[in-house]
């Protein structure tokens, strides 16, 4: 991840422990993923077993994906909530 902002310039990094809020940011968005699979699979009661591991096959491939969007998402809505004055 870049230290600084090219755009504006904001330093990204604030504190130890900063991005710990994203995690859960992460654990909806897997929610999101795995959440319409499953019911999926209960509502045909598909015969295999390899179908109920589907959620979490795809949660682990989209692990990287989920990991770098909850960060993204989490810098958003801090600086929505808690905005700071751009560097000089």
């Amino acid at each position: 991840m870049n230290e600084d902002c090219g755009a504006c310039g904001i330093h990204f990094e604030r504190e130890s422990g900063y991005f710990s809020m994203s995690i859960f940011i992460a654990y909806v968005m897997a929610a999101v993923i795995s959440i319409p699979v499953m019911v999926f699979v209960y509502l045909y009661q598909l015969p295999s077993h390899w179908y109920y591991l589907a959620p979490s096959i795809l949660i682990v491939l989209f692990i990287p994906a989920l990991f770098r969007y909850s960060r993204i998402i989490w810098l958003y809505l801090d600086e929505w909530l808690d905005p700071r004055d751009t560097p000089i």
